[in-house]
């Protein structure tokens, strides 16, 4: 039983229907009938990029899913060959080849998947279904089943009973306070404020041409601490996403979110915008905090019950980690259940779950450690205060030197753990002196 139909329960649904005869999927909404918005993900009309690593893990999971992406309109796209992205250190080199990446929306991407998770006859889903808690075994030691209410209407309170219930309910689940309610302690939680705030709107994209695909420029802080992006996507479309930092929310209005998209690094953004025609409302999103949360070690934990995605690792979206992390997850769950039983499978599975956020979170806490510095005056963590100034020689390095490019890109895109730019090649590229600088103009097209 899996409480949940975004991307991580969609995923474990995919692996488990292997395992057990019978997968029952629960959430709180009904599903539209083609790709679109569902409240249940409010985060869903904003720029999702699938890294070059989710999207191998999809279609491992699916095989000839990316033929299907690029079928409904999905774009293909070479990071940096396709690309003006402006780093935190200058321009980047076009390189190719570069990360093979598709840029689609996420409604596309969750409707195909969920297309797909639902024509194996081993899955149903219920949908406007709530879960409201956990039914336990008279001694607590293990679930047994999940209580659930119908969404409007009072009194419809029951209980499913299930061999294993999986929380995929995302940042608002309740899974901490069904612990405490059964007498299991509160998981270790490591939370990081990064208050990022995104705007988005999607355009007609104009006929024009333009040698790029995808057009990102970064942050540059102290100083520049607000970025943006635009994403050729299905239907000839352009997403556009601006984002703000530590309280500084773009505006939503129509004149503000022009004014805003002005303020970035480089004019060429808005410019591209002078053209375009809106084909969507400006839409607002926020997250206060990035947390995670051990469950691996916890004193004591129920049988029969595991927590995934969102509700383990809620990572900052601007580093579009959370996919390719729920897709290492329910390829984790699936490689426990391969192994022989044992009477701790709730632990393992639970273990794989937390350890598929490892990298990312890594990766994602360094960067919002920095900005929370340079808000509140923290100094960070000495490991990030050793490492800082390395990581940025690679950044600047990566501009202009194939090698550390690629390998920098292998990080981002999670093909490789962020320890891999310690590897003694990208180091002796990193911190030769006399290097060459960055372009000091968006580099056309290789």
């Amino acid at each position: 039983m899996i409480a949940g139909a975004g991307m991580a329960g969609l995923l474990a649904a995919r692996v488990l229907a292997e395992h057990y005869k019978r997968v029952t999927i629960l959430d709180r909404d009904r599903m539209p009938d083609n790709p679109g918005f569902r409240s249940g993900v409010p985060q869903s009309p904003h720029t999702h990029v699938l890294l070059g690593r989710g999207a191998a893990l999809l279609e491992a999971l699916f095989p000839n899913i990316r033929s299907e992406f690029l079928k409904a309109g999905a774009v293909p796209l070479d990071w940096p060959g396709d690309a003006l992205w402006l780093t935190a250190a200058g321009w980047s080199r076009r390189f190719r080849p570069g990360i093979s990446l598709i840029s689609l929306s996420r409604d596309l991407i969750e409707w195909t998947v969920r297309q797909r998770v639902l024509d194996d006859p081993r899955i149903e889903m219920r949908t406007s279904t709530e879960a409201t808690g956990l039914l336990a075994d008279p001694d607590g030691t293990r679930v047994t089943g999940i209580l659930v209410r119908q969404r409007g209407r009072p009194g419809s309170d029951h209980t499913i009973g299930a061999d294993l219930i999986v929380d995929a309910t995302g940042r608002r689940s309740q899974c901490c306070r069904w612990l405490t309610t059964l007498g299991y302690p509160a998981p270790e939680e490591t939370s990081i404020a990064c208050d990022v705030g995104y705007a988005s709107r999607f355009y007609a994209r104009p006929p024009q041409e333009r040698d790029w695909r995808l057009l990102l420029l970064q942050a540059q802080p102290p100083d520049h601490t607000r970025s943006g992006m635009i994403a050729c996507v299905e239907g000839d479309r352009w997403i556009v996403s601006l984002v703000g930092r530590l309280g500084d929310r773009p505006p939503t209005d129509d004149e503000g979110f022009l004014q805003f998209a002005a303020t970035l690094r480089s004019p060429l953004l808005h410019q591209a915008l002078r053209g375009a025609d809106p084909v969507s409302p400006v839409r607002g999103f926020g997250i206060s905090h990035s947390y995670r949360r051990r469950f691996d070690r916890m004193s004591g934990r129920p049988a029969g019950f595991v927590v995934i995605g969102d509700a383990v690792c809620t990572l900052n979206p601007v580093y579009a980690q959370g996919m390719t992390v729920a897709a290492i997850g329910a390829l984790g769950l699936d490689a426990e259940l391969r192994r022989s039983p044992s009477s701790d499978l709730t632990g393992r599975l639970q273990a794989r779950i937390v350890r598929a956020s490892a990298d990312a979170w890594v990766l994602a806490g360094g960067e919002d450690l920095r900005y929370l510095a340079l808000h509140s005056g923290e100094r960070p963590p000495l490991r990030n205060r050793i490492m800082r100034p390395y990581l940025d020689r690679v950044v600047r390095t990566a501009t202009h030197d194939r090698h550390v490019n690629r390998a920098l890109l292998r990080v981002v895109n999670m093909e490789r753990s962020p320890y891999s730019l310690l590897n003694p090649g990208v180091m002796l590229h990193a911190m030769q002196p006399g290097k060459a600088a960055p372009p000091e103009a968006p580099p056309l097209a290789q």
